[in-house]
């Protein structure tokens, strides 16, 4: 185990430095607040929530949530798997939470910066989650949102099936590997798969309406792994 986290480690490295330059992975976004939560008492930095615009839009538009229960927010839009997993240390491992939440995919899906190839999602989502348990943090893990197109990447066919795809092999990791898994897949797709009417503007993100599902979906997760 040790050594796949070594291997994986460096190719994040080799990745990093070649974007270096233009802090692909975006370092600088929560360099400051970092500083800032390494200070907090761990009641109120006791779970973070690493991820993508999901996560972050999250935060933006219900901080509440997040402040009154001692959870910090590192969602970073746009973001695939590939950057969550080189900031994972910086965001996440140094903050010393007692558990994290990680969501992140969907962007992947998208080929917001990466040929998609399940298999590499997939064990990007593993490795951060080993890490955490490497770390004595607690993971918990969660479903793709439903998506059934990309707003901005139309090629991207097949949405569904494949967060569908990804979604059943985070939960059986997480079943196998005795994590915690949110299924917000399930509580928010219609029929069809998409996001049900009512619970985005666009389809794919989340409003408030969506968040209020996913929240107490959340928390009943972190209630059992944090006490």
């Amino acid at each position: 185990m040790l050594k796949r986290l070594l291997c994986t480690a460096l190719v994040a490295m080799s990745t990093f430095t070649l974007q270096a330059q233009d802090d692909w992975a975006n370092f600088r976004r929560y360099q400051d607040d970092n500083t800032t939560v390494k200070t907090l008492p761990q009641e109120q930095r006791k779970v973070v929530f690493i991820g993508n615009s999901i996560t972050d839009n999250w935060y933006s538009r219900h901080g509440d949530f997040f402040r009154t229960n001692g959870y910090i927010g590192r969602g970073i839009s746009g973001q695939t798997t590939y950057q969550l997993v080189l900031r994972f240390f910086e965001d996440v491992i140094n903050l010393h939470p007692k558990a994290v939440v990680i969501n992140g995919g969907t962007n992947d899906i998208a080929m917001n910066n990466h040929p998609y190839v399940e298999d590499r999602t997939f064990q990007n989502i593993v490795t951060m989650a080993e890490l955490a348990k490497a770390n004595k943090i607690k993971v918990i893990l969660t479903s793709i949102t439903p998506c059934d197109h990309y707003s901005w990447r139309p090629e991207v066919k097949d949405a569904t099936a494949k967060i569908k795809s990804l979604n059943a092999r985070i939960q059986a990791y997480a079943k196998a590997h005795k994590c915690q898994y949110v299924d917000y897949f399930s509580a928010m797709c219609d029929e069809r798969g998409a996001m049900r009417d009512g619970i985005s503007d666009e389809g794919c993100h989340p409003n408030l309406a969506g968040y209020a599902i996913m929240e107490p979906l959340v928390q009943q997760a972190i209630r059992k792994v944090v006490k």
